[in-house]
């Protein structure tokens, strides 16, 4: 299957708008360096406003791991408790804000299912959850940000999914396009949350996973649904259109 073509600047604008006035390509410039230099502004003061708020709750977090080896009182260890929660809650919320602010920021490329797999049970801790997969070689056209697809996916089986054991990934060609199904043994959504569960700010986290798996997936067509039976599992059905998916070498 041929890779995505990518078209650059066809000079689209132009032939939308018909021939540009006198003065209109300095003008073009010109909006063209403000953006390159707010965009630049923007990412410096968001990766610098970073940097130093999570310094700084790296050291709010070493004091209470100190605190909590001096305070034996139980009432004082349970606000000890929520406020660790909530410092880790916002160093979650840094980390996503930097996801997003990454995405689209580079070119889609071709990835290896397998390769990406791999790679995410390294950096997810799955504790007791088996990790079954059928994916054979094959490629997908996505953004650069795409493991963290599985990574959202799978910590959202191992926060919500309770009783879950094991996580099967599949494949399923359907006319044009291919499915990827990811799917748990656990408790599943109820039918009023599966849509909900991609809003921004939804749920008891951070509400930022699964809204960034959507983001990450839209950049190149990907779309994707849970369509799980509730009390038996959470099944995220991941749609790939003709043209983003191919076998290893083709």
């Amino acid at each position: 299957m041929p890779v995505p073509e990518d078209h650059g600047d066809t000079g689209g604008e132009k032939a939308a708008n018909g021939p540009c006035p006198p003065g209109a390509t300095g003008e073009t410039e010109d909006l063209r360096a403000k953006i390159a230099f707010l965009e630049k502004k923007l990412n410096l003061v968001g990766s610098v406003t970073r940097h130093d708020v999570l310094n700084q709750l790296t050291a709010i977090a070493g004091y209470n791991e100190l605190l909590g080896m001096m305070i034996e009182d139980e009432k004082m260890r349970s606000f000890l408790s929520k406020e660790t929660q909530a410092v880790e809650k916002i160093r979650r919320q840094f980390q996503f804000a930097k996801d997003y602010q990454n995405l689209a920021a580079e070119s889609p490329r071709w990835q290896n299912l397998d390769n990406i797999l791999r790679r995410v049970r390294e950096l997810v801790d799955l504790k007791a959850v088996r990790i079954l997969s059928e994916t054979g070689n094959t490629d997908v056209y996505a953004d650069p940000l795409f493991e963290k697809v599985f990574i959202h996916l799978f910590e959202n089986t191992l926060r919500h999914g309770t009783t879950a054991t094991e996580i099967r990934i599949s494949l399923h060609p359907e006319g044009e396009s291919l499915q990827l199904i990811v799917e748990d043994n656990g408790t599943g959504i109820p039918p009023e949350d599966k849509e909900k569960v991609f809003e921004r700010g939804y749920g008891k986290g951070t509400g930022w996973g699964l809204f960034l798996v959507r983001e990450i997936l839209a950049v190149t067509g990907a779309t994707i649904i849970e369509n799980g039976e509730s009390g038996k599992g959470a099944r995220f059905l991941i749609r790939f259109p003709r043209g983003t998916f191919r076998t290893s070498g083709e």
